[in-house]
C-alpha cells in the first residue's frame, strides 16, 4: 500500500480539510488537537467516527 498519495482529508459534516503540515491527532474530551510540524497546535470540536486509511479520510461525529 502506498501511502504518499498526499495529505489526509478530516472530514466533518460537508467540510474538508486537508492535514497538510499535521503530525500528531490526539483526542481530547469532546475534542481533537491537532499538532502541526512546527509544534503549532489547534483544537477542533468533535469526535473521531471513523480513520479509512486506504483512502486517507479522518471522519468526524
Amino acid at each position: 500500500m502506498c501511502m504518499t498519495d498526499g495529505p489526509f482529508l478530516l472530514i466533518d459534516n460537508e467540510q474538508e480539510t486537508a492535514l497538510d503540515d499535521v503530525a500528531s491527532l490526539l483526542v481530547k474530551q469532546g475534542k481533537l488537537c491537532l499538532i502541526d510540524v512546527f509544534g503549532k497546535q489547534r483544537e477542533i470540536e468533535g469526535m473521531l467516527q471513523e480513520i479509512d486509511l486506504l483512502n486517507r479520510r479522518i471522519v468526524l461525529a
